[in-house]
Formats: C-alpha cells, structure tokens, sequence
C-alpha cells in the first residue's frame, strides 16, 4: 500500500479496540515502530469500523497498535502499586489516528486496572510529548542522550503520594 507525501488521518471514533496476540502485534510494530518490538504483557489493536479514508482502509483493517507491560509492583505507605508502562504505540506509516492513543489507554485501563501508567517518549525539535500531556500524563524528567532527549511521563490513576 502506497501512501501520498502527506499524512492521511483516520479519526479513532470509526474505529475499534480489541486485544491482539502478540505474533500479530510484533509484526505491526516491526514494520511500523522506530525501535521495533520489545516485550509486552497486553497489546491492543485499532481496526477500522466505518470505510472511509479516500479507500485506502476497509473495515477490519488494523490502523495503530499500543503494547503495555506486565505489572511491576512495590509498597508505598502501605499501598500495594501495581505500574505498567506503555512499551510501544505505532500507527501505520504515513498515517495519523485522531484519538487512538486515547482509546487504546482507555481500553487497557478499563481491562487491567493499573494503579499507574508510565511511559518513555524520545523528543524532538517541536515535540515536547504534547500527546502525553493531553491524556493526563504529567512529565517527570528529561534525560539527554547522544541521540537525543527523552522523556519520562506518568499517569497516577489511584492516590498515592
């Protein structure tokens, strides 16, 4: 599939969320993701519900995939946490989806229950992470490495200081 120089928007409310195999969510992210896979506990994938998109999509076809770690957990006042961080999120090349990132966290937030998600984002010229902040995330450093900056953000879902 060939995509013209501009990037298409596929809007996420014409669209599904559903649990992947992690087969199928590999090879998404091999094809679609800058660092490619890394392992995850939960993937989700994105799938066209409404034709549209100038015909490049039909119904069924898979969009976005987003990859969530198994829970790390640790006491804090004696609250047991249960962390997972959000490993990978890509979108087909070319291609952006309005509202996916939030709908795949919705949907893992709704199956698992995470007390917090925790995710890395590399930084660039005019991309301070703006995506993440606007999900609710708050930014808890920076770090700069030889390829670039890279930031840490958290989204706290139960109360714990």
């Amino acid at each position: 599939m060939s995509f013209p120089e501009h990037f298409i928007s596929v809007f996420a409310r014409n669209c599904n969320v559903r649990r992947m195999d992690g087969p199928e969510a590999r090879t998404f992210i091999e094809r679609h993701h800058r660092y490619g896979w890394s392992k995850c506990r939960y993937c989700y994938g994105l799938f066209v519900e409404k034709e549209g998109h100038d015909g490049l999509f039909h119904k069924g076809d898979l969009v976005a995939v987003s990859c969530f770690s198994n829970a790390r957990k640790w006491e804090k006042d004696g609250i047991s946490i249960k962390s997972y961080e959000w490993v990978r999120y890509a979108s087909v090349e070319g291609v952006r989806v309005s509202g996916g990132m939030g709908k795949m966290l919705n949907a893992f937030i709704e199956e698992v229950r995470p007390d917090d998600v925790m995710s890395y984002a590399p930084l660039s010229e005019g991309d301070e992470g703006e995506v993440y902040l606007k999900l609710g995330f708050t930014l808890e450093e920076i770090k700069e490495f030889e390829s670039g900056k890279s930031a840490k953000f958290r989204l706290k879902l139960t109360d714990y200081r």
